[in-house]
């Protein structure tokens, strides 16, 4: 409930302005649901959002040269106009009393992921999962996890090519 008030605030927050090379810069928030086209229909019924983007597939390069590739079910969606991504994943059996980091999450864009990764580290912040590329459809970022002050999962993410 927490993510989704926040989500609600960023989403109010987001400027209408073109996308601008700033770093950092909230990118979005990911919610897991228990039925994509449900929720995809909600959101895009009750807020006029417009869904961006579907993925079927993710790949996963970790450093020491490990592929993982896993199906997924997953809608991006956007207000017209706007850059923030609400981004929607079919998790069936959710566990909210203790979500996954991959599925409950603030994404942070940066335009450098190397030193935003450091800074965060030199203050402090748990790192859960270190820098690796992933690839989606339409899509290619390095990314890393960490926990904020309270636990709340927090993604790094430089996009390389694409767009939500």
């Amino acid at each position: 409930m927490k993510l989704l008030k926040l989500f609600l605030v960023l989403l109010f927050l987001t400027s209408c302005e073109p996308k601008q090379a700033t770093s950092p810069r909230f990118n979005h928030v990911m919610l897991s649901v228990s039925n994509l086209e449900a929720s995809v229909k909600f959101y895009t019924s009750g807020f006029d959002l417009q869904v961006t983007n579907q993925l079927k597939k993710i790949e996963v390069f970790n450093d020491d040269g490990t592929t993982l590739s896993r199906d997924v079910n997953m809608a991006f969606l956007k207000f017209p106009d706007q850059n923030f991504v609400l981004e929607l994943s079919e998790t069936p059996n959710i566990n909210s009393e203790n979500p996954s980091p991959f599925f409950q999450h603030l994404g942070v864009d940066v335009l450098d992921i190397e030193k935003a990764f450091n800074r965060l580290k030199d203050i402090g912040a748990e790192v859960t999962v270190p820098i690796r590329l992933v690839k989606a459809e339409g899509v290619e970022a390095k990314q890393a996890f960490f926990k904020g002050p309270d636990g709340e999962p927090i993604e790094l993410m430089e996009i390389i090519s694409g767009d939500f």
